[in-house]
């Protein structure tokens, strides 16, 4: 009997060896179906081209390397032709981690003026990332002449009269009279050290502006409501914009344009009061500043301020004078009762129990419109008037 081996080689198709050396019946049956080449098999072509070929046999080209200028080169032709507008006013090295472009092909190129626009607002959002680092430098730098101060007993004298850093004691000082009711910046409070250290920063920061009494009270309301460093952010952008600027670096002419303003609407909103107030020779200067300079964080409560802030960072400085328009037409027949120490006083010191819905009920009532002209037109009508003042003063013809 026979043993045999079978061995597989394809689908339904199997070769018999017989071990004696005989063929059997199968063996010569798959001898005659492979000699009449019923399953016939391609033969595997020599590939010519390396690499994997997914769609056909072409073999892929290679393009010649191109060094940085040669690609730079046509992409400055590529342009010309579109007729875009490219920033390549630079030569890269290479093209890895590079946009050659500074604004998408299918959008139509800036304008000279949006350009600026653009570089302007990128320069401002440097700027802000980088006061954070700048707080900790100008908080050290605070620290030392505090440091120096106490070793030496008096202040630094400095070169430059304008500098006032060596001014950083009076902040000890102010800081005692920083909402004293609720007892959280002075000594031993849980925030004093905060609002020292934000106040120094500043101080280090500007110097040219320096600390200002009542710059406490809006660092103050920065810090119950942001971190220290946030805090120190906001704070030095509230006190750049103009109106605080020009009141905290006590520019007199142009504070006076602004009381200009103010009168304006102030007689068009309450003329009698207004007369009131001008019988009794009070002019805005005795109440206007101390609003403006605590933003109404002294003379209101603290949570009706608050609501202050949050109208004026959105509407800007023309609400602050309406806000204090709003305080005068709330109080208006107090006010016509009293004479002039007791207004000044009055209005320094609000009563506590200021009704926040009645006061913006009142702000909400007052027209800043004067003769068709809003708060902007009439207060840049006035700074003109001020430079026609100069031009045509006496000093500047003899020039």
């Amino acid at each position: 009997m026979c043993v045999r081996v079978c061995v597989c080689v394809c689908v339904c198709v199997c070769v018999c060896v017989c071990v004696c050396g005989k063929k059997c019946f199968l063996q010569m049956l798959c001898d005659d179906v492979f000699a009449r080449n019923l399953f016939s098999r391609k033969q595997r072509e020599a590939q010519s081209a390396p690499g994997w070929k997914l769609f056909g046999k072409v073999p892929l080209r290679e393009s010649p390397p191109k060094d940085s200028k040669t690609i730079q080169q046509e992409y400055e032709a590529k342009v010309s032709k579109s007729g875009q507008r490219k920033n390549l006013e630079f030569e890269p090295l290479s093209t890895t981690a590079l946009i050659l472009e500074d604004r998408p092909a299918n959008l139509p190129a800036k304008s000279e003026e949006e350009a600026q626009r653009h570089r302007q607002e990128y320069d401002e959002m440097v700027a802000e990332a980088k006061k954070r680092d700048l707080y900790e430098i100008f908080l050290s730098r605070a620290k030392e002449r505090w440091k120096s101060f106490r070793e030496t007993g008096s202040e630094m004298e400095s070169d430059d009269s304008a500098d006032r850093e060596s001014s950083l004691d009076l902040i000890k000082l102010d800081i005692s009279r920083t909402f004293p009711p609720l007892f959280i910046f002075q000594k031993g409070g849980p925030y004093h050290d905060l609002l020292h250290s934000v106040l120094g920063a500043y101080t280090c920061y500007r110097p040219d502006v320096g600390y200002v009494q009542g710059m406490s009270f809006i660092a103050a309301v920065l810090i119950l409501n942001l971190e220290e460093a946030e805090a120190f952010i906001a704070f030095t952008n509230l006190l750049n914009k103009p109106c605080q600027m020009a009141f905290f670096r006590v520019d007199h002419e142009l504070m006076l344009k602004y009381f200009a303003a103010f009168e304006v609407f102030f007689e068009e909103n309450l003329p009698r009061l207004f007369n009131h107030f001008k019988s009794s020779n009070l002019t805005p200067d005795l109440y206007l500043i101390d609003w403006i300079f605590t933003l109404y964080t002294k003379s209101l409560p603290l949570d009706v301020a608050c609501r202050v802030w949050d109208v004026f960072c959105r509407d800007g400085e023309e609400f602050l004078f309406r806000t204090g328009l709003g305080i005068l037409r709330l109080y208006e027949e107090v006010l016509l009762q009293m004479d002039f120490i007791h207004i000044a006083q009055f209005l320094t010191r609000l009563p506590e129990d200021t009704p926040s819905e009645r006061l913006f009920s009142c702000i909400a009532n007052t027209q800043m419109i004067s003769g068709n002209r809003k708060w902007t037109q009439v207060f840049n009508a006035l700074l003109k008037d001020k430079e026609m003042e100069k031009s045509s003063s006496p000093t500047v013809k003899n020039s």
